[in-house]
C-alpha cells in the first residue's frame, strides 16, 4: 500500500512539473503594447508577434469582457501561447473604460460606433506593419468581448473569416446572423447564458449559419483554456471565401 501511495505522489508531482514547464516556459514571440489615436482618443492595444510567422500571416483579434484589459485577457485565456505555437499574429484591443458598445445599439449606425471604428483603424495599422492574410483575419471575444464580435461580424463581414464566441450573446437588435461567416459558441455549462447561447446556436442553425457550439462541463463564467486547441483549429480551417469565388 505504501509503494502504492508512493507511485501515485511521485505521478501527481511529474503532472504538476510538466503542467509547470508548459505554462511557464517563455513564449516564442514579441509582445508589444501600442497607443493608436482614434477620432480624437488615445486607443491602446496588445499585439504578438511570434518569431515563426507564416507570410502571410492569419491574426486574430481578441476582445476582452467587462472589467477586463488586454494584459488580464492574455493571461486568463493563454492566448498567446497559442499564437506563438501557430505561428498567427495576435492582437487584444483595449475598450474604452472596459466595456465594449454593444447596448442599445442602432443597426443602421454601426459604421459609427466607435469601436468598430477603433477595429478599422488598428486593422489598417496592423496590415501595414504586417504581411496578412486578408482572407484570414479572424475575431474572438470573451462576454462583453464576444457580443462586441457579433457587432463586428455584422458590420465588416467582407474582412472576417470566422469567430469565436466565449460566453457572450448576441445583442439582440442585430436580428440573424450572417450565414456566410463560421461562427463557434462556447459557453461553461455553469454559466447562466449557457441555455440561451444552445438556443441561439439552434436558431443560427435554422437560419443556415455554419455553428459549431461547446457546452463545457463544470465552467463557470470564463474562459476555457483546455479548449484553445480546438478554437484555432476552427478559426484556421475558414478561410474567408470572396463572394466572387463563391458564386457558381
Amino acid at each position: 500500500m505504501k509503494r502504492f501511495l508512493i507511485g501515485i505522489l511521485s505521478l501527481v508531482s511529474i503532472a504538476v512539473l510538466a503542467w509547470w514547464l508548459l505554462h511557464t516556459r517563455p513564449i516564442n514571440a514579441d509582445v508589444q503594447v501600442h497607443v493608436l489615436t482614434v477620432d480624437g482618443s488615445a486607443r491602446t492595444y496588445r499585439i504578438v508577434v511570434p518569431y515563426n510567422l507564416a507570410s502571410p500571416v492569419p491574426v486574430v483579434f481578441a476582445f476582452h469582457g467587462i472589467g477586463d484589459s488586454a494584459d488580464s485577457m492574455a493571461k486568463y485565456s493563454q492566448l498567446d501561447r497559442l499564437s506563438a505555437d501557430n505561428g498567427f499574429i495576435i492582437v487584444y484591443p483595449a475598450a474604452l473604460n472596459s466595456m465594449w458598445s454593444t447596448v442599445n445599439i442602432d443597426p443602421a449606425e454601426l459604421d459609427a460606433n466607435p469601436d468598430v471604428r477603433f477595429f478599422d483603424d488598428l486593422y489598417a495599422q496592423v496590415a501595414s506593419e504586417h504581411d496578412i492574410a486578408a482572407d484570414r483575419i479572424y475575431v474572438a471575444g470573451m462576454s462583453n468581448g464576444a457580443s462586441f464580435a457579433h457587432v463586428l461580424v455584422t458590420e465588416r463581414p467582407e474582412m472576417i473569416a470566422a469567430f469565436v464566441a466565449h460566453s457572450g450573446l448576441r445583442p439582440r437588435e442585430l436580428g440573424d446572423c450572417d450565414d456566410s461567416i463560421p461562427m463557434m459558441l462556447l459557453a461553461g455549462a455553469n454559466d447562466s447564458v449557457a441555455p440561451i447561447m444552445k438556443s441561439n446556436a439552434d436558431r443560427y442553425r435554422s437560419a443556415g449559419c455554419t455553428v459549431e457550439y461547446i457546452l463545457v462541463p463544470r465552467l463557470a463564467h470564463e474562459w476555457s483554456t483546455r479548449h484553445n486547441r480546438e478554437i484555432w483549429r476552427f478559426l484556421s480551417t475558414h478561410p474567408r471565401v470572396r463572394t466572387e469565388e463563391a458564386e457558381p
